[in-house]
């Protein structure tokens, strides 16, 4: 059986990713930050070997890392980028070194796994018009988190050129679904609308609502990580994601159709973000035709989902 490690397993898409390694026969090992707590834990439990590790702590990860595992999914990172203007020193810090420390631990003990390093469409940067982006369009970080990206990108390139790490690289657009963060818009109108649900409706103040965003189910990211590792090109980077956009307004409008009570919106300048990309489209051709893959959950289901989530949450 092959075994895979998963670094930040207790994240949003660490479950995901999980369950989909499990359905092909992967066994699962995880390390997890020590102080982490998280309502799905014991049942993460069931399913991985989760094993306690701070990545930022040098000596601990390369105690803990052996040539045991046939792929690793660098997952652990800080995921905000609208909180990294407030923590931009825990973001670069956690996201650059904690990257640099794992990278250090598996040169050091000459691994063999292929490693996916995980950057983000927001090293594009802000587009403000409606275009298709590929893997050559310049990288221009706007937030902290998104420089905290370039670096985890760059810095696998690096270690797969002069270190022969196998190294595949990947930048995902907007990923949602089920149990992911309320700092994030999707899960946060979900679970507002939960809420409204619990005290028989009423009012929610939502902030830009004309933005875009190109959206894919996380189930479906998480089988296209596992497919970059199967079948990617070593050092090459791929962009992932759904190759259409969504306004927020219309996928607002989706979830309070799926309200059991009456929601109406309100709203609040002060919810506007000063940093919110306009409209990237991701060109995902390069990876498609590499791996044949293509997403196949619709947003209907994504957002049913969610929003059922955050109601068993609630209960």
């Amino acid at each position: 059986m092959r075994k895979a490690l998963i670094t930040g397993i207790g994240g949003f898409v660490g479950g995901h990713l999980t369950d989909h390694l499990i359905s092909q026969k992967i066994a699962v090992t995880g390390f997890i930050h020590p102080s982490h707590h998280s309502h799905n834990l014991d049942n993460l439990k069931k399913k991985a070997n989760l094993v306690e590790c701070d990545i930022l702590n040098k000596q601990l990860i390369a105690k803990k890392l052996s040539n045991s595992f046939d792929c690793i999914f660098h997952l652990a990172a800080f995921s905000s980028p609208s909180k990294s203007f407030e923590n931009s020193k825990e973001t670069l810090e956690n996201n650059i070194l904690g990257e640099l420390n794992l990278l250090e631990a598996l040169k050091k003990i000459n691994s063999k796994a292929k490693i996916l390093i995980v950057g983000s469409s927001d090293e594009y940067g802000d587009i403000n018009h409606n275009r298709l982006v590929n893997e050559e369009f310049p990288l221009n970080p706007s937030s902290p988190y998104a420089v905290s990206k370039v670096a985890q990108d760059l810095l696998g390139w690096q270690y797969f050129l002069n270190y022969g790490l196998q190294i595949v690289r990947v930048r995902p657009f907007n990923h949602i679904g089920p149990g992911q963060s309320t700092a994030f818009v999707v899960s946060a109108f979900a679970s507002r609308i939960a809420q409204l649900e619990k005290k028989g409706g009423g009012i929610m103040r939502v902030g830009n609502l004309d933005a875009y965003r190109d959206f894919t189910d996380v189930r479906d990211m998480v089988r296209a990580y596992l497919l970059a590792l199967e079948k990617g090109k070593l050092g090459q980077v791929y962009n992932i994601g759904l190759g259409k956009l969504y306004k927020i307004s219309d996928i607002f409008k989706k979830l309070i159709s799926l309200s059991k009570v009456k929601v109406k919106e309100k709203q609040d300048k002060t919810l506007h973000r000063s940093s919110d990309t306009n409209k990237i489209t991701c060109d995902y051709s390069k990876f498609k035709k590499k791996t044949n893959w293509k997403p196949s959950i619709p947003i209907e289901k994504t957002l049913s989902d969610t929003i059922n989530y955050e109601r068993e949450r609630l209960n």
